[in-house]
């Protein structure tokens, strides 16, 4: 198996990446396209199945084009767990190899698990219709019940997109940028007793928003938030800088750890919350009590305010204004008084913090947290954290392309190791897996 879901095979000594398989198929495939030295397929027919291969749950999956939304809902779980162990112990044994990596932790609750979910609205046969891209194209491919996110996102869709489109709402086409609902988005607490529906549009009109309103809050009481963003611009990111609240607010409180957070719609909060209860709980047995810790890429500051009540202080590092707004009040709520926010991209951030002489400089932490986003951590922000000798440094990633990246240029510095490295499954029935990777010190360079 590779990175990206697919399933290698070889023809004329050449690897030929084909999904929807698994290890041990014997297929008959055809080529789509290739390269020099590696090559593009599709099932034609599956002669033999491997092992732990299932029938999956969802039509969908199996369609012609299938959604793109799973890569491995036809593989028993086991299957995927060991799978994606695998695929990190490839990857990172080279680079570390007497560095023992352990299989990967099972998520809890592996169907309906997703708290967001943003997807496409196309037009269909009998109107507006929601769904899932397939893979490689902005074809939507529609379904009834998703296996990832809660059933109450598509019942909501559905009724939406039917009120909608008996009032003449038209979807967004791509291709000449007309039509006005572009997607449908949803976010909710992990009780599920709190959602909010967001409606990104092309164009601030959106005709009868108050039957909208009315109709859909009294059919679903959960509703605690609906809200209309504006993109007016081409292209592939969702949410455009304008939004109206049609309804209620536009975030929703949940609880973690223990602690309640307000999480803004556009606020990054990861997608499964027992996962991340899993991976605040290795965090918190590593912490030395009463250091300072820097939360870098924060968001709203899950990781930093959870391990506060062990630390001396915790800074927030995030740019997005957002979610370092809903991570002050998030302060005030739960009483943390050790504990602030610095709303600064980490890259230019993190120099000034730990350089002895500059103004803005702060005490030195005895751990810093990163959470980039998949891209990574960008160079000025690796090299500061080497400048400054920091004793210990956690990188969560969900990349491991970038996040082996990144640990090479902490380990070519020569002056760290990495202690531990610790795969989850924060994404059933994908290929994607959360990495959580500690370094410290090496022990020559510890008092120094």
């Amino acid at each position: 198996m590779a990175l990206g879901g697919h399933g290698i095979g070889f023809h004329d000594g050449k690897a030929v990446f084909v999904p929807y398989t698994a290890a041990g198929d014997e297929i008959e495939a055809e080529l789509l396209r290739e390269r020099k030295d590696v090559a593009f397929a599709r099932v034609k027919e599956y002669l033999r199945r491997g092992a732990g291969v299932i029938p999956s749950s969802c039509a969908y999956f199996a369609a012609e084009p299938p959604c793109g939304g799973c890569d491995w809902l036809n593989i028993d779980y086991p299957t995927q767990l060991q799978y994606k162990t695998d695929l990190l112990r490839e990857l990172f044994q080279p680079l570390v190899p007497e560095l023992e990596i352990p299989a990967t932790l099972p998520c809890k609750d592996n169907r309906h698990y997703r708290n967001k979910a943003f997807m496409p609205v196309s037009a269909g046969p009998n109107g507006l219709i929601f769904g899932i891209y397939a893979r490689w194209s902005h074809q939507v491919v529609p379904h009834e019940e998703c296996q990832l996110h809660p059933p109450i996102f598509d019942a909501i869709a559905r009724r939406c997109l039917q009120i909608m489109g008996q009032t003449g709402v038209k979807p967004y086409l791509e291709h000449s940028h007309t039509g006005t609902l572009r997607h449908i988005g949803f976010r909710c607490s992990r009780d599920r007793e709190r959602i909010l529906l967001v409606l990104v549009t092309r164009s601030g009109k959106l005709p009868f928003t108050k039957l909208l309103v009315k109709q859909l809050t009294a059919e679903f009481p959960a509703l605690a938030g609906i809200v209309q963003n504006i993109n007016r611009e081409r292209g592939n990111v969702i949410l455009g800088p304008e939004e109206k609240v049609l309804f209620g607010e536009p975030w929703l409180s949940d609880e973690l750890d223990g602690l309640r957070f307000r999480v803004h719609y556009r606020s990054f909060w990861q997608v499964n919350t027992s996962t991340l209860e899993q991976i605040i709980d290795r965090l918190s047995s590593r912490i030395q009590p009463g250091e300072t810790i820097y939360d870098a890429f924060s968001g709203i500051g899950a990781l930093g305010l959870c391990l506060a009540k062990d630390a001396k202080n915790v800074i927030c590092i995030e740019e997005n204004s957002s979610a370092v707004a809903d991570g002050e009040l998030n302060l005030e709520q739960n009483g943390i008084a050790n504990a602030g926010f610095l709303c600064a991209r980490v890259e230019d951030a993190l120099p000034a913090l730990l350089d002895p002489g500059s103004g803005d400089a702060q005490p030195k932490p005895g751990t810093i947290i990163l959470d980039p986003p998949r891209s990574g951590v960008r160079q000025p922000a690796l090299e500061a954290l080497v400048a400054a000798r920091i004793p210990r440094i956690f990188y969560l990633s969900c990349s491991p392309i970038t996040l082996r990246r990144d640990l090479k240029f902490l380990l070519d510095s020569g002056l760290y190791r990495i202690e531990h490295l610790q795969p989850y499954d924060m994404f059933p029935h994908t290929w994607h897996v959360e990495t959580l990777a500690e370094l410290a010190l090496m022990p020559e360079q510890e008092n120094r």
